[in-house]
């Protein structure tokens, strides 16, 4: 814990919760546009939870829910928000043990997003997901496959496919299906797009040439290079198979149920 305090990347809770509170951020989750830097990564995670928005949650818990972004999008009789640092309204407060002070049992959903790379512990957060969760209901999880370090205010862990159906399998959910969050070449692109603003600028070799070059293309925007993504690769957004290509993704989306009482 010493060595991880004293990291330079560390965010004091504070910080962490303002950040997370603030509009902007979240208005990038809930309605992303094209325009936007993380577009390509934010609306595959969107695309995800669209599955969802049909179905009825009298009662639904947002674990580590930041300023709630998705909040809009789920039909929720009640809803509840909890996390590790105080975003404001909060309902419950997550104790650094990773427990959290609700009833076992009494929810028909827990909602997850992008949290899990961030807690000490994932098989106690899974496992209080479990234990609110009423017998039959849902946990719809997102986390990462490929994606650059964020502290938030730690950031500890990624995942495979497999390796996340295992995480829930081992705290007790029943697998019911997983999808890969922007895959392949849409990935790849992404990923290549965020390293131009880092090297355009080098005048000293021929790969700062090449940067220069794409910087002033019709690709030069984030606009324009995310419309032509989408018309190219929409296809590798959501992707629930394992047909080939989309071995490298960025982003996990997952659904799990809690048995039936036997």
């Amino acid at each position: 814990m010493v060595h991880i305090m004293s990291d330079s990347s560390f965010q004091r809770p504070q910080v962490v919760a303002h950040n997370l509170s603030e509009s902007e951020y979240n208005r990038q989750r809930f309605a992303p546009q094209p325009k936007d830097e993380l577009y390509i990564h934010l609306s595959d995670i969107r695309s995800f939870l669209e599955h969802y928005t049909r179905e009825t949650f009298p009662r639904l818990l947002d674990y580590g829910c930041g300023g709630s972004p998705y909040r809009g999008m789920f039909k929720a009789g009640s809803y509840t928000r909890a996390d590790y640092v105080d975003c404001g309204n909060l309902d419950c407060l997550i104790s650094a043990d990773g427990k959290i002070d609700l009833p076992d049992n009494s929810y028909d959903a827990v909602l997850s997003t992008q949290v899990l790379e961030h807690v000490f512990s994932p098989r106690t957060y899974l496992s209080e997901a479990l234990r609110v969760l009423r017998p039959g209901g849902k946990l719809i999880l997102t986390t990462h496959g490929i994606w650059e370090e964020h502290g938030c205010p730690y950031d500890f862990w990624r995942w495979t496919r497999d390796g996340l159906s295992r995480e829930l399998q081992e705290a007790g959910f029943e697998v019911k299906r997983v999808a890969r969050l922007t895959t392949g070449t849409r990935a790849i692109l992404f990923l290549f797009s965020r390293i131009i603003g880092q090297l355009h600028d080098s005048r000293f070799h021929t790969l700062g040439w090449v940067f220069r070059l794409l910087r002033r293309s019709s690709f030069g925007t984030a606009e324009l290079r995310h419309n032509w993504m989408d018309r190219q690769f929409g296809d590798r957004r959501v992707v629930f198979g394992n047909e080939p290509g989309n071995g490298i993704y960025l982003a996990l989306g997952i659904e799990g149920v809690k048995p039936e009482a036997s």
